[in-house]
């Protein structure tokens, strides 16, 4: 995991300290590695700082080195306007409020701009379009992206749901908008992505095919409608016929929208990385998009990490970054569909 930021003269990253926790490493522009370890005697935040120089390009670099490590967000400027977007998206810390303060007050950061976004397994290309309209209007110079799940608690894993629950897992990821000059920083694992355009649509004729009811003010909380009477309201429900039908056809033709915008076809694209949904739905969209197998390639970490929502974008996105494969003035394709149904897709170029 590699991130970049400019003029920062400190450097953190908060991690989840936990009886077993694993360690990391850390380096800032390839120099000596601080090594940290996450392992605790009970389960809490914590926080590593490492210093870096005050001018120029930085790179920040962290791997895992053993165990189980769970890490939330990363420092990388405290002299200039910006914003952090969470999403958390099915999985919120708490009801109200949402993540983001608590994240932007473990990061150290100044009192800018952090809200929630709830547009699920979409919530990546709704951060892209806020983030790129923020910076365009000079509001902010970088976003920060933070897209988090941990859905293995609320799941059903009684047999009868296992066609469901499989498909789910924990997860997440960070991106970093900047404003920069995207310029390729020496020893660079990949080309920075230019944000070329988003596009995002909504229909909510579907709102009761795909999501939890419960709690909330429609259906009720736990003492006005008890999870013993009704405990499907309170687990994730999903039709499945109508998902697969509408995000296969909402999903190419956001993709068709954005190339179009640009007098490109599939032929153009080199690399699509969707919203990780199921192995099923990945392969609609690529015979939809008419995507030949030797000129474009869709990225799937399924195997590795299964649906983990709002992150699984970030998760496949890291995963494209860390093969060495993208080369200068490639084309990705960003497409995702939701609860809700709201679906999209963005361009972008390396």
């Amino acid at each position: 995991m590699q991130f970049i930021a400019w003029r920062f003269g400190l450097c953190g990253r908060a991690f989840l300290r936990q009886p077993n926790g694993g360690q990391f490493e850390a380096t800032v522009d390839g120099g000596a590695a601080q090594h940290i370890s996450t392992a605790g005697e009970t389960t809490e935040s914590g926080f590593f700082e490492i210093d870096a120089p005050q001018k120029g390009e930085n790179s920040f670099e962290i791997k895992t080195t053993s165990g189980s490590v769970r890490m939330f967000g990363a420092v990388l400027e405290n002299d200039g306007p910006g914003v952090v977007y969470d999403s958390l998206a099915m999985t919120p810390d708490r009801f109200i409020p949402g993540g983001a303060p608590a994240i932007q007050h473990a990061l150290g950061l100044q009192e800018i701009p952090a809200l929630d976004i709830r547009a699920a397994c979409a919530n990546t290309l709704y951060a892209l379009q806020l983030a790129r309209a923020l910076i365009q209007s000079n509001i902010a110079n970088h976003v920060a992206v933070c897209l988090a799940e941990v859905q293995s608690p609320f799941l059903d894993l009684s047999p009868p749901a296992a066609t469901l629950s499989m498909l789910f897992g924990d997860g997440a990821a960070a991106l970093i908008v900047s404003g920069r000059d995207p310029t390729v920083r020496k020893g660079a694992i990949a080309p920075p992505l230019k944000i070329l355009d988003v596009f995002l649509a909504t229909n909510g004729e579907y709102v009761d095919d795909l999501g939890i009811r419960c709690p909330g003010t429609e259906f009720g909380n736990s003492r006005s409608h008890d999870p013993n009477d009704f405990p499907s309201d309170y687990l994730p429900r999903m039709n499945g016929q109508s998902v697969i039908l509408q995000a296969s056809r909402r999903m190419v033709s956001a993709c068709q929208t954005v190339l179009e915008r640009h007098e490109l076809s599939a032929n153009d694209v080199r690399w699509v990385v969707p919203h990780q949904a199921n192995a099923n739905l990945l392969a609609q969209v690529a015979r939809g998009l008419g995507l030949s197998q030797d000129a474009c390639e869709v990225i799937s970490v399924l195997e590795e990490s299964g649906n983990t929502s709002s992150a699984s974008m970030g998760i496949a996105l890291d995963t494209l970054r860390h093969s060495g494969k993208i080369d200068g003035g490639d084309y990705v394709l960003l497409p995702a569909f939701a609860a809700g149904f709201t679906w999209g897709a963005a361009l972008c170029q390396a």
